[in-house]
């Protein structure tokens, strides 16, 4: 029987030189790297797709209020807010 052995890297400097640091809220295992000190998930998840995120973003550019949109679209308000922060040329209105 042949075994592959995968080698994990640090997602921020790419060392191979991690460990495991227990879970974090949403159940996922954690790892640390002993080079950059640095704590996360080897594989986060994607909660939102990016032709979601347009689309919600083009209903909040279509003159509907930021809580209706979060509330038609089940996404919270802070969310929606640092999509805008990161969308050039959206202007967040008031």
């Amino acid at each position: 029987m042949i075994k592959i052995t995968v080698k994990h890297k640090c997602r921020s400097c790419q060392s191979e030189n991690i460990v495991k640091n227990g879970r974090n809220a949403s159940g996922n295992q954690q790892y640390r790297c002993k080079d950059c000190d640095a704590c996360k998930v080897l594989e986060p998840t994607v909660r939102y797709s990016e032709g979601r995120k347009e689309e919600i973003l083009r209903a909040y550019q279509e003159r509907a209020s930021l809580r209706g949109v979060c509330r038609v679209f089940g996404v919270s308000r802070p969310t929606v807010a640092a999509w805008l922060k990161k969308t050039p040329g959206v202007a967040k209105g008031g």
